[in-house]
C-alpha cells in the first residue's frame, strides 16, 4: 500500500540570492504550493460549471423549478449567485442537488467549502462533492483527489487521492492529469521520492498540456530546465514556460523571466525578464516578487529600457486559447 503523506509543503525561499539569481532547481517545487491553497481550488471548480443558458428567462425557470426541474433549479441558483444572493442560491442548489443533479452538488459543496450562504463546513463540502463523484462527474472526482491529498475533511491519504485523480484523468480531466504528472515529477519534504516516476510524469503532463493545462505546461518546462526524465534543454523549457506564461500562469511567468535574466534557452534580455517578473509579481507569485526585487534594488535597466518594459507589462493580454508547443 502506498504511504500516506501530506502534500501541503511550505517551502522557504529566503535563501535565494537577491542580486543575481541563477537558475535554482528548487524553483520548480513552488508548484506544489497549489495544493496548499485548497479553498481556492474548490472555489475555482465551482466557477468552471457554466449555466447552459446564459440568457436565462427567470419566469420560465421559476415555473420549471417549482415543478421540480433540477436543471432549472441549478440555473436559478447560478443566477442568484451572480446577483450575490447566496441564501437564495443555496435554496435552489439544495433542491437540485437533492435530486442528484451533479453540477448542483458540486456548487453546493463549493458553497460549504467557502462558507457562502451556509456556515463553512469542509466535511459537508466533501460529502456533496462525493455524491457528484460517485456519479462519475470528472470535476468532482478531481476535487475528491484534492481533498484526500490535502487531508481536508477526510483522512490525508495519497493512495485515495491518486485513485480519484486517475478516475478523473480517464475522462480527460486536465487538472487531474496535471496533478498526477506533478506528483510523479516532484519530490516533497514529507513524501520524499516515493512517487517519482519520470516516465509517468511526462506522459500525464503532456496529456494535460494537450488538454490546455497551464500547470502542466509549466511543469514540462521545469522538467526540461532541470533534466527531470529528459535531457536538459533550456530552449524546450522556454517554449513550455512561454506557452503557460502567455496564458497568464504566474509561476511560468516567473520561470520565463528567470530564463531571460540568465540568458538560458533565450537571448539574455533584461527588459523581457522585467516584464515577466512583474507580470508574475502582480499576481502575488513569490518568485516573481523576488525577481522583480533585483530590478528595484539595483539599477539594471536604463530609464528608456524600464519604460519599454513597463509598456510591455501594460500591453500584455493573456491568450484565451491553449497554446500547445
Amino acid at each position: 500500500m502506498s504511504p500516506i503523506c501530506n502534500l501541503e509543503v511550505l517551502l522557504a525561499i529566503d535563501n535565494l540570492p537577491v542580486v543575481f539569481m541563477k537558475a535554482q532547481p528548487n524553483r520548480i517545487f513552488m508548484a506544489v504550493l497549489r495544493l496548499a491553497a485548497f479553498f481556492l481550488i474548490i472555489s475555482s471548480l465551482a466557477l468552471r460549471i457554466e449555466a447552459e443558458d446564459t440568457n436565462l428567462n427567470i419566469q420560465v425557470a421559476l415555473v420549471a423549478a417549482e415543478k421540480g426541474d433540477a436543471k432549472a433549479q441549478f440555473e436559478l441558483a447560478r443566477y442568484y449567485e451572480h446577483e450575490r444572493n447566496d441564501a437564495q442560491a443555496v435554496t435552489y442548489l439544495r433542491q437540485s442537488a437533492d435530486q442528484g443533479y451533479a453540477d448542483a452538488q458540486i456548487l453546493l459543496g463549493s458553497f460549504y467549502g467557502r462558507g457562502h450562504g451556509v456556515p463553512r463546513n469542509v466535511a459537508t463540502a466533501v460529502a456533496w462533492y462525493r455524491k457528484a463523484a460517485d456519479q462519475g462527474n470528472a470535476t468532482a472526482e478531481y476535487a475528491m483527489g484534492n481533498f484526500y491529498a490535502t487531508g481536508r475533511g477526510v483522512t490525508n491519504d495519497l493512495t485515495q487521492a491518486i485513485s480519484w485523480w486517475q478516475k478523473a484523468a480517464a475522462q480527460n480531466q486536465a487538472d487531474a492529469e496535471a496533478a498526477l504528472g506533478e506528483l510523479y515529477l516532484l519530490p516533497t519534504d514529507q513524501c520524499g521520492t516515493n512517487y517519482l516516476n519520470y516516465a509517468a510524469a511526462g506522459r500525464w503532463l503532456r496529456q494535460a498540456a494537450a488538454h490546455g493545462s497551464v500547470v502542466a505546461m509549466n511543469n514540462l518546462g521545469a522538467a526540461y530546465e532541470n533534466g527531470l526524465g529528459v535531457k536538459t534543454d533550456f530552449k524546450a523549457a522556454a517554449v513550455w514556460y512561454r506557452a503557460a506564461a502567455e496564458q497568464g500562469e504566474a509561476l511560468a511567468q516567473a520561470n520565463l523571466g528567470q530564463l531571460y535574466f540568465d540568458g538560458h534557452g533565450v537571448a539574455f534580455d533584461l527588459v523581457q525578464a522585467y516584464q515577466w517578473f512583474k507580470l508574475s509579481a502582480n499576481q502575488g507569485n513569490s518568485l516573481g516578487i523576488i525577481g522583480l526585487g533585483n530590478f528595484r534594488s539595483h539599477a539594471l535597466l536604463t530609464p528608456k529600457q524600464l519604460a519599454a518594459a513597463e509598456q510591455l507589462v501594460r500591453d500584455f493580454q493573456p491568450r484565451q486559447s491553449p497554446n500547445h508547443p
